[in-house]
Protein backbone atom coordinates (compact mmCIF):
# COMPACT_ATOMS: atom_id res chain seq x y z
CA UNK A 1 0.00 0.00 0.00
CA UNK A 2 1.53 3.40 -1.39
CA UNK A 3 1.49 5.95 1.76
CA UNK A 4 0.87 9.55 0.85
CA UNK A 5 4.19 10.77 1.48
CA UNK A 6 5.67 7.96 -0.82
CA UNK A 7 3.58 9.08 -3.76
CA UNK A 8 4.35 12.82 -3.32
CA UNK A 9 7.94 11.76 -3.34
CA UNK A 10 7.41 9.70 -6.58
CA UNK A 11 5.35 12.88 -8.13
CA UNK A 12 8.32 15.08 -7.37
CA UNK A 13 10.98 12.36 -8.88
CA UNK A 14 9.14 12.11 -12.16
CA UNK A 15 8.45 16.05 -12.33
CA UNK A 16 11.94 16.74 -11.95
CA UNK A 17 13.85 14.01 -14.23
CA UNK A 18 11.12 15.18 -16.82
CA UNK A 19 12.27 18.66 -16.83
CA UNK A 20 16.02 17.70 -16.45
CA UNK A 21 15.18 15.77 -19.60
CA UNK A 22 13.26 18.35 -21.48
CA UNK A 23 15.68 21.30 -20.62
CA UNK A 24 18.47 18.76 -21.95
CA UNK A 25 20.30 18.56 -18.64
CA UNK A 26 21.02 15.07 -19.55
CA UNK A 27 23.15 15.51 -22.44
CA UNK A 28 23.10 12.24 -23.53
CA UNK A 29 21.56 11.83 -27.13
CA UNK A 30 20.31 8.36 -26.33
CA UNK A 31 17.86 9.40 -23.66
CA UNK A 32 16.11 11.59 -26.14
CA UNK A 33 12.67 10.48 -26.53
CA UNK A 34 12.34 8.74 -23.35
CA UNK A 35 9.03 9.24 -22.01
CA UNK A 36 8.39 8.80 -18.54
CA UNK A 37 5.53 6.61 -17.24
CA UNK A 38 6.12 6.49 -13.34
CA UNK A 39 7.50 6.33 -10.48
CA UNK A 40 7.31 3.76 -7.54
CA UNK A 41 8.89 4.37 -4.02
CA UNK A 42 9.85 1.83 -1.94
CA UNK A 43 8.48 1.92 1.23
CA UNK A 44 11.22 3.30 3.05
CA UNK A 45 11.39 5.96 0.12
CA UNK A 46 15.48 4.70 -0.35
CA UNK A 47 14.72 3.96 -3.52
CA UNK A 48 12.64 5.37 -6.51
CA UNK A 49 11.99 3.08 -9.29
CA UNK A 50 10.98 4.84 -12.61
CA UNK A 51 9.80 3.44 -15.39
CA UNK A 52 9.93 4.77 -18.72
CA UNK A 53 9.27 3.80 -22.40
CA UNK A 54 10.52 4.62 -25.84
CA UNK A 55 8.90 5.06 -29.35
CA UNK A 56 11.23 3.17 -32.05
CA UNK A 57 12.55 -0.46 -32.14
CA UNK A 58 14.55 -2.31 -29.31
CA UNK A 59 17.80 -1.17 -30.14
CA UNK A 60 16.98 2.58 -29.34
CA UNK A 61 15.47 1.16 -26.07
CA UNK A 62 18.14 -0.37 -25.23
CA UNK A 63 20.25 2.71 -25.80
CA UNK A 64 17.69 4.67 -24.10
CA UNK A 65 18.00 2.14 -20.72
CA UNK A 66 21.83 2.49 -20.77
CA UNK A 67 21.68 5.98 -21.09
CA UNK A 68 19.31 6.80 -18.19
CA UNK A 69 21.47 4.04 -15.95
CA UNK A 70 24.76 5.77 -16.89
CA UNK A 71 22.91 9.17 -16.30
CA UNK A 72 21.46 7.98 -12.84
CA UNK A 73 24.27 8.99 -10.15
CA UNK A 74 23.68 13.04 -12.20
CA UNK A 75 20.15 12.72 -11.65
CA UNK A 76 20.13 11.66 -8.07
CA UNK A 77 22.77 14.42 -7.42
CA UNK A 78 20.13 16.93 -9.17
CA UNK A 79 17.40 15.35 -7.11
CA UNK A 80 19.16 16.11 -3.81
CA UNK A 81 19.40 19.88 -4.59
CA UNK A 82 15.86 20.03 -5.32
CA UNK A 83 14.28 17.37 -3.13
CA UNK A 84 13.81 18.41 0.48
CA UNK A 85 14.70 14.94 1.80
CA UNK A 86 16.96 13.96 4.42
CA UNK A 87 18.38 11.18 2.29
CA UNK A 88 18.47 11.28 -1.77
CA UNK A 89 16.78 7.92 -3.09
CA UNK A 90 18.63 5.89 -5.16
CA UNK A 91 17.39 6.10 -8.92
CA UNK A 92 16.34 2.79 -10.91
CA UNK A 93 15.59 2.60 -14.79
CA UNK A 94 13.21 0.16 -15.57
CA UNK A 95 11.15 0.22 -19.28
CA UNK A 96 7.70 0.01 -19.28
CA UNK A 97 6.30 -2.08 -22.01
CA UNK A 98 2.78 -1.20 -21.20
CA UNK A 99 2.25 1.04 -24.15
CA UNK A 100 3.35 -1.64 -26.73
CA UNK A 101 1.24 -3.97 -24.58
CA UNK A 102 -1.82 -1.86 -24.97
CA UNK A 103 -1.66 -1.23 -28.65
CA UNK A 104 -0.61 -4.52 -29.24
CA UNK A 105 -4.62 -5.47 -27.26
CA UNK A 106 -6.14 -2.71 -29.11
CA UNK A 107 -4.93 -4.53 -32.64
CA UNK A 108 -5.80 -7.72 -31.88
CA UNK A 109 -9.62 -6.42 -30.41
CA UNK A 110 -10.03 -4.49 -33.22
CA UNK A 111 -9.07 -7.36 -35.58
CA UNK A 112 -11.99 -9.50 -33.74
CA UNK A 113 -14.56 -6.78 -34.11
CA UNK A 114 -13.76 -6.97 -37.86
CA UNK A 115 -13.90 -10.41 -38.22
CA UNK A 116 -16.96 -10.73 -36.03
CA UNK A 117 -18.62 -7.84 -38.45
CA UNK A 118 -17.45 -9.59 -41.60
CA UNK A 119 -19.22 -12.61 -40.50
CA UNK A 120 -22.24 -10.69 -39.64
CA UNK A 121 -22.24 -9.39 -42.91
CA UNK A 122 -21.93 -12.67 -44.38
CA UNK A 123 -24.98 -14.08 -42.26
CA UNK A 124 -26.79 -11.68 -43.61
CA UNK A 125 -26.25 -11.79 -47.33
CA UNK A 126 -26.60 -15.82 -47.41
CA UNK A 127 -29.56 -17.35 -48.98
CA UNK A 128 -30.68 -19.40 -46.60
CA UNK A 129 -31.65 -16.41 -44.30
CA UNK A 130 -33.00 -14.58 -47.13
CA UNK A 131 -36.40 -17.07 -47.61
CA UNK A 132 -39.56 -15.99 -46.11
CA UNK A 133 -41.76 -18.42 -44.78
CA UNK A 134 -45.02 -18.63 -45.56
CA UNK A 135 -47.46 -19.43 -42.69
Amino acid sequence: MATKRMLQMAEQIREHIALMLVRGEIADPRVRGVTLNSVKMSPDLQVAKVYFSVLGEKSKRQEAEKGLKQAAGFIRRELGKNLLVRYTPAVVFHYDDSIEYSVKMGALISKVSDELREDEKNRDKSPENNQTEDK
